[in-house]
């Protein structure tokens, strides 16, 4: 159930960003409801109706998620990793546009100071210039942040990978060449089944474990999309007071009034989106972190290796008795056979 639970996690962070409650099915999801199995379908409806009805905990139809997952389990991680694709490409984007309208905005405030031949207006204008610069140089920030979270994530997911590959397989491949050397090629088949039993089921939590992150780096960038959703419409808002003031010539006190008026939406917003930022750095610093879930994972694969190289030692070692017996048998045969001779 770990994985579903991730799965069922970016599900819903899919659909908030989505403003499900307005429409039944949301363009953002139109691709990856395509691409996945009728159960999974039937899913994404469930959460459709139950956020709609505001009954996303209802019992019936948390059963019929527990009764659908082993259904389409084998699917999860590519469903999982088409929706966190998706909520980043929403959060990148997010950031580009808002980084491109600070910067037409900063361009026509300094035009726009030129033009105001009122000096306390003019001060007004440059709080807001001082603000909205200040924060384009967080959001440039946190543009990079998010984007190196992604890379990152993505370098650690290859590195673990070609780790596994090469420390699993080559423990793999050596203890079924000692079992075919030792048993003449008998114990092959059930060996095999021993060790593959392993390997798949500690891919399986391997792959459960990078759904896991990626359910974390998809609410941080869910929480990112938000935050500056928030700010670009407060930045549209004080766009819009300084406009009044420098097109209609507006007095000072209701130029200075209005701007500071527009300028508290944009109060915390350096805070927290250097905030934001940091979430990202501490979530790539402990989201493939040897104590994570990943190191856990194969440092119980290490663990567990020991017992498996134990059931394989039971087969040569009965392979070997078997020889040994028939070895003998055959040997007696052979004295009775001389004696009677």
């Amino acid at each position: 159930m770990h994985s579903t639970k991730s799965a069922v996690l970016l599900l819903a962070l899919a659909i908030s960003a989505s403003c499900v409650v307005a429409t039944p099915h949301p363009e953002f999801l139109d691709e990856i409801f395509g691409s996945i199995n009728q159960t999974g379908q039937h899913i994404i409806s469930g959460f459709v109706n139950a956020t709609r009805n505001g009954t996303a905990i209802a019992g019936e139809f948390l059963d019929s998620i527990r009764n659908s997952s082993a259904q389409y389990t084998h699917e999860t991680l590519e469903f999982a990793q088409k929706i966190a694709d998706a909520v980043h490409r929403a959060a990148t984007e997010s950031i580009v546009d808002f980084s491109a309208t600070l910067r037409a905005q900063i361009d026509a405030l300094h035009q726009g100071i030129d033009r105001v031949r009122n000096i306390l207006q003019r001060e007004a204008l440059k709080d807001a210039l001082a603000r909205l610069q200040t924060v384009n140089t967080v959001v440039n920030d946190l543009e990079v942040a998010v984007n190196n979270l992604n890379d990152r994530i993505d370098e650690k997911k290859q590195e673990y990978f070609a780790i596994i590959q090469k420390k699993w397989y080559q423990w793999s491949d050596a203890q079924l060449e000692r079992v075919d050397k030792l048993t003449n090629g008998v114990g092959n088949e059930e060996a095999e089944e021993i060790i593959n039993e392993l390997l798949s089921r500690y891919s399986g939590y391997l792959h459960s474990c990078l759904e896991e992150l990626q359910a974390q780096q998809a609410t941080f960038e869910q929480n990112v999309q938000e935050a500056i959703e928030k700010y670009h419409n407060a930045t549209n808002e004080l766009t819009d007071q300084v406009e009044l003031c420098v097109q209609f010539n507006l007095s000072f006190l209701s130029c200075r009034n209005g701007i500071n008026e527009a300028l508290r939406g944009l109060d915390s917003a350096p805070a927290e989106l250097l905030t934001l930022k940091l979430q990202g750095i501490r979530l790539l610093a402990i989201g493939l972190n040897a104590s994570g879930c990943v190191g856990q994972t194969l440092a119980e694969h290490e663990l567990e290796k020991p017992s498996v190289e134990r059931k394989l030692d039971e087969i040569i070692a009965e392979y070997q008795e078997q020889q040994t017996s028939t070895d003998d048998d055959s040997s007696s045969n052979n004295e009775t056979t001389t004696i009677s001779s």
